[in-house]
């Protein structure tokens, strides 16, 4: 990534409401560096094309098939609805889009959470083929929004962000449910919802079932698991996960864009810039590693100073490789 792209990347994840989808395409375009991830306007028509795909399925169940407005989308920095709030029906089509265009936009509100389930299941599960498998948990490209839209393969998190911006698109409210090892989707809002589980082709989920996916996790389950998901913390899962295969297959530069980018979210933990620091110093960067060693031994050193001293040691001795 370009530091123009990273410096877009920055301004994305600090403006509210966060644009989710130009988030994780900035984030792909770390890891390859083709045309296709380059240009944001492949995966946002990837995803419009989704969109009026699942159109009719929805229209049948809402009993008609509406006429659905032209909706200009001029401005590259306008307002976006939020993904993850109950008013998404009524936001969809309200203005600029900061993506580029989302053509004709369906508004599908009024569909019950169910009905409006049922239908992306239908399109995004059995007709398009979206969903996931243990191999994906290996494979970068499952955490990378191109990818997952080109192979409809990927992990829990990327295929729910895949039906949150299609949702989008057509008007149906839908937010990201961060369960204990597994990010699951809830069709509806807070108050009136249907959750589904996109890494299993959309199916529906009950609250029964999402209990066991917690429990199988290894954890105890309680309703509050269930509340809406915020786009950081979405961005930052993915970058941790991300950060985990790279330690897992020993590839430090993978591990160093996803701390990088990790970094650059408005909240993340201060253990971030050790990390950082480390990965530095083994790829060769010995003055960068120890400044960043340096600077987060200056945060903890009150709170953690057997860290902040181990820090300190490992800071002197990337200085020292330097001579």
């Amino acid at each position: 990534m370009s530091d123009r792209s990273r410096r877009r990347f920055a301004e994305i994840v600090r403006r509210e409401p966060v644009d989710l989808a130009a988030a994780c395409h900035l984030l792909a375009a770390e890891a390859d560096a083709s045309a296709d991830t380059q240009d944001p306007a492949v995966t946002f028509d990837l995803l419009d094309t989704l969109a009026a795909r699942a159109r009719p399925r929805l229209a049948a169940r809402a009993g008609t098939a509406p006429r659905f407005p032209r909706v200009e989308h001029g401005s590259s920095t306008g307002p976006q609805p939020a993904v993850g709030t109950g008013g998404a029906a009524a936001q969809a089509g309200s203005g600029g889009d900061p993506v580029g265009r989302l053509g004709e936009v369906g508004r599908f509100g009024s569909l019950t959470p169910r009905s409006a389930a049922e239908a992306l299941h239908e399109a995004l599960g059995l007709d398009a083929g979206f969903g996931g498998s243990e191999e994906d948990y290996t494979d970068l490209r499952s955490s990378l929004l191109p990818d997952v839209l080109r192979r409809r393969r990927g992990l829990p998190i990327l295929l729910s962000v895949v039906w949150l911006e299609v949702a989008r698109r057509l008007g149906v409210a839908a937010y990201p449910v961060g369960l204990p090892g597994h990010v699951i989707v809830a069709v509806g809002t807070p108050e009136d919802y249907v959750l589904v589980d996109p890494y299993d082709a959309g199916r529906l989920l009950t609250i029964h079932d999402a209990a066991a996916k917690v429990r199988a996790a290894g954890a105890a389950f309680n309703r509050s698991q269930l509340a809406p998901m915020e786009p950081h913390d979405v961005l930052a899962r993915i970058l941790g996960n991300v950060r985990v295969l790279g330690a897992r297959t020993d590839a430090p530069r993978t591990r160093l864009w996803a701390v990088e980018l990790s970094l650059l979210l408005p909240h993340h933990p201060t253990n971030l810039r050790r990390e950082r620091g480390e990965l530095r110093v083994r790829l060769g960067d010995f003055l960068g590693g120890a400044r960043d060693l340096t600077a987060f031994a200056d945060t903890v050193a009150a709170v953690e100073p057997t860290a902040a001293a181990a820090a300190r040691q490992a800071a002197a001795a990337a200085r020292a490789r330097l001579n």
